[in-house]
């Protein structure tokens, strides 16, 4: 008796959508891909100061360190060397986007005259922004850096400066470098 209702209720807690989806991944291969993209991470385009376009999907085949930052935040400006060294290291296949959490587009064209930064400055309106920070599972302090894999997996996080000069204290500098160097390596 107990299974009849089991099996009643499992009948009546499918909705229509629910059993489209079950039936539309009736096979393996369309099972992984669906979990695949679940694993990555959201999806978004800015720009960057200097008016190229940047977006998360069309960066997957290489690794991308997000760097979550504003101008008047002394910390980020502290991790800019070591962040330009990252960027130059490994190559085309790594890329740190610095995305700015308040800045517009002057105050980055003006910031960049006072600091040397080699890699790429984005900027967005105050409601795409908001949206990429909550997305990415709330960003509540600045600096926070967030490392992607080539298959668009958020592999390493980390809220504060992350710096080479500290890392003897911390480790946080090893630790995302040792990050960086198996996302490249792993195909």
């Amino acid at each position: 008796m107990i299974k009849f209702f089991i099996i009643l209720l499992s009948i009546f807690c499918f909705s229509k959508e629910e059993t489209f989806i079950i039936d539309s991944l009736s096979n393996k291969e369309d099972i992984l891909k669906q979990l695949e993209e679940l694993n990555k991470v959201p999806d978004f385009t800015l720009k960057s100061y200097d008016d190229k376009e940047y977006n998360m999907r069309s960066l997957e085949g290489k690794v991308v360190l997000l760097n979550f930052w504003a101008t008047w935040c002394y910390p980020c400006r502290m991790e800019i060397p070591d962040l330009n060294k990252m960027h130059n290291e490994y190559g085309e296949d790594f890329i740190v986007l610095g995305i700015s959490i308040s800045d517009t587009k002057k105050q980055l064209i003006d910031f960049i005259k006072l600091y040397d930064v080699k890699y790429p400055l984005l900027y967005g309106a105050s409601k795409d922004i908001d949206k990429i920070t909550i997305d990415y599972g709330g960003i509540y302090a600045v600096p926070t850096s967030i490392l992607i894999n080539r298959k668009g997996e958020k592999v390493f996080e980390y809220p504060g400066a992350i710096l080479e000069q500290t890392d003897r204290f911390d480790g946080v500098f090893s630790t995302l470098k040792k990050k960086i160097t198996e996302s490249l390596s792993a195909e």
